[in-house]
């Protein structure tokens, strides 16, 4: 069974109802954390124990999707640290940034290489943790940004959609998946930018019905929003407004899908020494 819980959905704006973006995927024997924005890792360690992550994955570089790597840096060396690091999985060029990020909270330099081992990904590339393969999906960000195509063994499919705006590769990357998590941090268009770098409620809600999903639910967005959001989502069978310690347990998978392996890529793999079994 392939379980998803929404650790946060909000966005940059600090808010008591919700932490920023934080997406947890498990199964029985893997755990991955997809973003980590302000307040995940204190939400999530109800859930899980954060240093038992097989990995995390940053979608892009704005505070709001990266900035809790410094609790969970912080949390691990001081009770039971076991020395294994954590494979933090960056954007290209994110080693420097997490390198900067330590002279800015005036910690030495490699502050992070002590408990995590700081991965760059290739936008075009496919990795595999434990039993999930993830395939990076380019975003239409204000900065480079990717969202996550995830499968499981059984070929039960996520699509988490980061930061994005209208993005038709990402309706393709999404085309029959079982759940999708998408961003719907505006109301209107004209809250945007003239060059968009997020969705409507609306777009949101197409991008799914176009993709024949099995589950929209709707992330990124201001808690007083809400209201008007879960309205939208009336509007479409399977759709749902994310809200913080929601939990969706994905059901068979549909025949026919392939065993992790996506469009025929043979994905590299996390080393099998940081996926552990619970």
């Amino acid at each position: 069974m392939t379980r998803v819980t929404v650790i946060g959905s909000g966005t940059s704006e600090p808010h008591p109802a919700t932490p920023a973006s934080g997406i947890l995927v498990e199964t029985p024997s893997t755990a991955v954390l997809f973003d980590c924005g302000q307040g995940v890792i204190r939400a999530l360690t109800p859930i899980r124990d954060p240093r038992d992550l097989d990995a995390v994955v940053i979608g892009h570089l704005h505070a709001d999707h990266f900035i809790d790597l410094v609790s969970l840096r912080y949390l691990i060396p001081w009770s039971d640290y076991s020395g294994r690091r954590i494979p933090i999985l960056l954007p290209p060029d994110g080693r420097q940034r997490m390198t900067e990020l330590a002279a800015a909270i005036s910690e030495r330099e490699g502050f992070f290489d002590d408990a995590f081992e700081l991965l760059e990904y290739e936008a075009t590339s496919s990795v595999a943790i434990g039993d999930l393969t993830i395939r990076f999906v380019p975003g239409l960000h204000y900065v480079p940004a990717w969202g996550c195509a995830i499968s499981d063994k059984a070929g039960r499919r996520v699509v988490v959609s980061g930061d994005t705006g209208p993005n038709e590769a990402l309706v393709q990357a999404a085309r029959g998946a079982d759940l999708f998590v998408v961003e719907a941090t505006l109301l209107t268009a004209d809250q945007d930018d003239l060059v968009r770098g997020h969705l409507t409620v609306d777009e949101a809600l197409d991008m799914g019905r176009r993709a024949q999903v099995g589950q929209t639910v709707l992330v990124h967005y201001r808690p007083e929003d809400l209201e008007a959001i879960a309205a939208a989502c009336l509007t479409q069978t399977g759709s749902v407004a994310g809200r913080p310690g929601m939990v969706i347990e994905l059901g068979p998978a549909v025949p026919g899908r392939t065993d992790g392996q996506l469009n025929g890529e043979s994905p590299a793999g996390i080393p099998s020494s940081t996926a552990r079994a619970r």
